[in-house]
């Protein structure tokens, strides 16, 4: 059939009224299952596809979601973004995708340009929001969900995971396995959840009985190389029996660090990370850690912020997912006393 597909020219293959057509394809009640399938098919053979540019103009709405990530290089943020997409391209949503880079004014100007009637909601992937930027987004009319902000005390519709329990469970995973002598790769001091996730640490070992050993702790930037770097110099000089780290590149780098020194992953030396980033079960040996549902979490902000755009309110301004320890090949038992420790 020539030319663009017409509702009426569905209507009239169908043999009910444009109305009934209209309801079907928007979802709309009011049509028998009989019906809705017959207008289904006969679309779908006509290749009709709606008009959204005119059902957006109709509605007062533009179809684009405005989302705003830390970057658009980790896969931590690609994770969710993928979530994201996939909830939205359901909802016949377009994303409109822009990076901060860590900018703590790039990102309050991202608001601000969003916020002129581009978009009917916002969602932000961990964001640095400085005190500016949360005051813009509640003057703005502007649905918005906030996923993992780096400070939890923002009083703005947000999803987190329970990094607290994520993370006594990971440490408590090497307890069980004989370790005493656990180091801790700590992530950023600016991000809360590196406090909530070390105090998750800190109450697995004293519940346990165990001293924690300040030496055996260091902050480090969530990356591979500060992994490595700062890895190298725990195993060097202190010898411990595991490691945990708040980030798995984190503790990918800690894996290379110790076979740089000489080390078996987990014979000498077992490694827990915190994400399940796609590179943890694909590194060798396969990474033991604390699985956050990035795509989850990204399915359900986008969920979220869709509701708020309907009008409807959420139960609970602060959502959390679990977390869930995945156990892979790069933890076993504690290595017995009297192992000798890495050349230096």
């Amino acid at each position: 059939m020539a030319g663009r597909v017409t509702i009426a020219q569905v209507a009239e293959a169908a043999g009910v009224s444009a109305m009934t057509v209209s309801n079907v394809v928007n979802g709309k009640p009011g049509a028998s299952e009989e019906t809705r399938h017959r207008v289904l098919e006969v679309a779908s053979r006509l290749g009709y596809r709606p008009n959204v540019s005119a059902r957006n103009l109709k509605s007062g709405r533009s179809g684009l979601i405005g989302l705003i990530a830390l970057d658009l290089t980790s896969q931590y943020g690609l994770e969710i973004l993928r979530g994201v997409a996939d909830e939205l391209a359901d909802a016949e949503q377009e994303l409109l995708v822009n990076a901060s880079y860590h900018d703590a004014v790039r990102e309050k100007d991202r608001v601000a340009f969003l916020g002129r009637g581009l978009v009917d909601g916002v969602l932000m992937i961990a964001p640095v929001l400085e005190d500016e930027t949360v005051a813009l987004l509640r003057r703005q009319s502007l649905p918005f969900v906030i996923i993992d902000p780096r400070r939890m005390d923002v009083p703005l519709p947000r999803l987190t995971v329970d990094n607290y329990q994520g993370m006594r469970q990971g440490t408590q995973h090497l307890i069980d396995l004989g370790h005493t002598r656990i180091a801790y790769l700590r992530g950023e001091d600016d991000l809360e959840s590196s406090s909530v996730r070390f105090q998750g640490f800190e109450d697995a070992m004293r519940l346990a009985g165990l001293k924690v050993d300040e030496r055996l702790v260091a902050t480090c930037d969530f990356s591979y190389a500060c992994g490595f770097r700062t890895a190298t110099r725990l195993i060097a000089d202190h010898s411990p029996t595991a490691i945990v780290a708040g980030a798995d590149l984190m503790a990918l780098g800690a894996i290379d660090a110790a076979r740089a020194l000489g080390l078996n992953v987990p014979t000498d030396l077992s490694v827990v990370g915190f994400d399940d980033l796609p590179q943890a079960a694909q590194s060798f040996p396969g990474l033991t850690t604390v699985r956050q549902p990035l795509h989850d979490m990204g399915q359900k902000a986008a969920r979220a912020l869709l509701s708020l755009i309907e009008g409807q309110k959420l139960l609970m301004e602060h959502m959390e997912v679990g977390t869930e320890l995945v156990v892979r090949n790069s933890t076993a038992v504690a290595p017995r006393a009297g192992t000798p420790s890495p050349a230096t």
